[in-house]
């Protein structure tokens, strides 16, 4: 891997450089998208899928496009422009007031996510985490259980439908017999079925579709702590 930078003009243009297999030009949009790996890549190294959406996500954001050019079988060229500006003097933030949490952020909020792939539950709780929600997780419902006993339980229970020998259907309903019947849960499957969706509208679960996009979870989260707050 070769990072370089080039001026051009009243810009600096930074490139990583890269020896790697190649992205075929219909796959580049792909690679982009949260959780998303493509096969190739994810033979010969490990990864969760969220780095390329966050480099892109900032890029855009700041009004840096990011490019790409690659050729398969010889390697991929990520570059973006920045703009040059002359040095700035740092400034003091001003002090928040007291009491007053920001909107963004779930602080205080307990999540318990059960899945039994742990590249998932690594990725959900840095997710999570970042938002400020305490994370939990387990490999099924009943590795779950350890976190039920305490005062400390989940708020919000995430849980994926196929969990091996069960689904995730159970899952939800064996932590909410511990907890509590009304327990906001999400259902994240695949499984794209009128069955599986039924299934889940009846039991009062909402189900996210994969591959997960953040912004979907984080706004189906937000709804419940603002219902709450106005309960």
């Amino acid at each position: 891997v070769l990072v370089g930078a080039r001026r051009r003009g009243t810009s600096v243009v930074l490139e990583v450089w890269d020896t790697g297999q190649g992205i075929p030009e219909h796959q580049r949009k792909l690679i982009f998208e949260e959780f998303r790996r493509l096969d190739a890549g994810a033979r010969v190294a490990s990864g969760l899928g969220l780095g390329l959406s966050i480099v892109e996500r900032i890029g855009r954001v700041l009004d840096h496009p990011i490019e790409l050019r690659s050729e398969v079988g010889r390697g991929s060229v990520f570059s973006v422009t920045l703009p040059r500006a002359r040095p700035v003097q740092p400034q003091r933030s001003p002090t928040p007031r007291s009491g007053v949490r920001g909107t963004d952020t779930f602080n205080g909020l307990k999540v318990l996510v059960i899945d039994n792939e742990d590249d998932i539950l690594d990725g959900m709780s840095h997710l999570l985490s970042g938002w400020g929600a305490e994370v939990m997780t387990a490999s099924d419902a009943e590795q779950a259980f350890k976190y039920l006993s305490g005062e400390d339980q989940p708020n919000v229970l995430i849980c994926d439908y196929h969990l091996g020998a069960t689904n995730g259907l159970d899952a939800i309903a064996n932590v909410r017999a511990r907890t509590a019947p009304d327990l906001p849960s999400i259902l994240l499957t695949a499984d794209r079925s009128a069955e599986v969706r039924d299934a889940a509208a009846e039991a009062d679960i909402a189900v996210l579709n994969k591959p997960v996009k953040p912004a979907a979870l984080r706004a189906i989260i937000s709804q419940w702590r603002a219902r709450a707050a106005a309960e």
